[in-house]
């Protein structure tokens, strides 16, 4: 921690790992910032460690800057991990730091990597909780155990707050660490838990003995090819089809492609195959690639035939060309439909802004309840209580593991299975709009579901309608406030 030097944000919950950190950061020194996402999910729990949280910064003289979602916003645990983060880093932009401080613990790995253990994760993800990120997230204390933390807290009379909902073992991590963990230590003595963070950490070097030498066979064996006017046959290249059915048009022959010789990639080991194509799609394409996609990627240049083809996502199409595999990524700009995000939001004024291509919110007049119901009808439309709604709206593409709580469920779905249980066709599904809130809860798929968030009753003093118009990718979602 010693090297800690220029501005940061700390995040602090106000729980022992974070006022720890807090304590140890301010004692060298460090220019902090404190912030506190409130998500409001404990009520008043929730506000008192707000303001302990503020308490605190003003005892020891440092500037808090407090968050809080909306009222009514039900998150998971990822999705209020996400609004965190978003949290941390417009936190991070308006101090001018270069980086952001969490508090994970040598626990906290431990517990990560057991997670990715029955996960059935690859080296990657068995190297747990990185140290460093590339958007300026560093854990400072992640070789500190929180008993030594609550050592140190005790023996300075430091107090801090307790979540309650840290013991409920309905949580995975919660079950790992109160009822597994203590299983393990029982069993095989309490060096179990250092035994498995060295694991984590020898995972750790191979990781990066891989990236390392994926590099250098990419930089010595794949080469760049300039993208070809529409129209111009390319050996190989036409009316091929792809692995999902589609068939090659002239569009790809313009793209700009990365070539490499497939006999030369099939004699790599897979994990060093599969860490060729996840920098390749990262870093060239824009995007980054579950373990399912990278497998067909993987199948597709070693068995696919002379002109097989598959479309990666954000645009991007890996084809085979004979002897040669190309990955085909769009020029700036030249992205499909639905690929490209936006940061901007809409709140709940102005006329109309563009969000997404072909995608607009537009604020209109009153609707009646009588309107309501007839735009609701099917799933072009979906209406929420405005006043239950964490604003502002955004919308982006659908991505990988997105989750949403369809009416008549308590747990979230996988969108992926709602696509596949609505018979969504595999070429539909890649970059489909979604709805989300202030704290990217997917509130609607538009022509597919309507989240169980923010419904609208007898009570409601305040309706927002989202109304989805043209097709059912390229769809103009309208947006509509009134008051009954």
């Amino acid at each position: 921690m010693d090297r800690y030097e220029k501005k940061a944000i700390v995040a602090v919950s106000g729980g022992p790992d974070s006022v720890y950190l807090l304590l140890k950061m301010k004692s060298r020194g460090v220019d902090i910032v404190a912030a506190h996402l409130n998500h409001r999910t404990r009520g008043r729990d929730s506000d008192a460690d707000q303001r302990f949280v503020e308490e605190l910064g003003k005892t020891l003289g440092i500037r808090v800057v407090s968050g809080r979602v909306s009222a009514g916003a039900a998150l998971s645990e990822a999705r209020m991990r996400k609004s965190r983060y978003r949290f941390l880093e417009t936190v991070r932009q308006n101090a001018g730091s270069e980086r952001v401080l969490v508090a994970h613990t040598a626990d906290d790995q431990v517990e990560t990597v057991l997670m990715r253990v029955f996960e059935g994760a690859g080296i990657g993800g068995l190297k747990g909780i990185p140290r460093k990120t590339r958007d300026g997230i560093e854990r400072p204390i992640l070789d500190v155990w929180r008993e030594d933390i609550l050592e140190y807290l005790k023996k300075h009379k430091i107090s801090y707050r307790v979540d309650k909902s840290n013991v409920d073992t309905r949580f995975e991590r919660n079950w790992i660490r109160h009822v597994l963990i203590p299983l393990l230590e029982k069993r095989y003595g309490k060096s179990v838990k250092k035994r498995i963070f060295a694991l984590g950490e020898r995972f750790r070097e191979i990781d990066r003995f891989l990236e390392e030498a994926a590099r250098k066979w990419a930089s010595r064996n794949i080469r760049e090819e300039k993208g070809r006017e529409e129209g111009k046959g390319e050996k190989g290249e036409g009316s091929g089809k792809s692995r999902d059915g589609k068939t090659g048009s002239g569009r790809s022959r313009g793209m700009p492609a990365l070539v490499f010789r497939r006999k030369t990639y099939a004699k790599l080991p897979s994990e060093l195959r599969i860490r060729i194509l996840q920098i390749l799609c990262f870093e060239k394409a824009g995007f980054s690639p579950n373990e399912r996609l990278l497998a067909s990627m993987d199948r597709l240049v070693l068995e696919g035939g002379p002109s097989a083809r598959l479309n990666v996502g954000k645009g991007a199409i890996l084809q085979c060309r004979y002897d040669e595999a190309l990955l085909r990524v769009p020029r700036s700009g030249e992205a499909k439909k639905g690929g490209k995000e936006t940061g901007k939001r809409k709140r709940f004024a102005g006329s109309t802004l563009d969000l997404f291509p072909g995608i607009v919110f537009e604020e209109k007049v009153r609707v009646t309840p009588t309107r309501l119901r007839t735009l609701c009808r099917g799933e072009r439309a979906a209406a929420f209580d405005g006043n239950l709604l964490a604003t502002p709206v955004s919308i982006r593409p659908l991505r990988a593991g997105d989750r949403i709580r369809p009416f008549g469920l308590e747990a979230e779905k996988k969108v992926k299975e709602i696509l596949i249980d609505r018979k969504v066709p595999r070429e539909e599904r890649w970059g489909r709009p979604v709805v989300c809130d202030a704290a990217g809860q997917i509130l609607w798929i538009p022509g597919v579901i309507r989240s169980a968030h923010a419904p609208v009753s007898s009570s409601t003093g305040r309706t927002v309608v989202l109304r989805m118009e043209g097709g059912n990718h390229s769809a103009n979602v309208a947006f509509t406030e009134s008051t009954w």
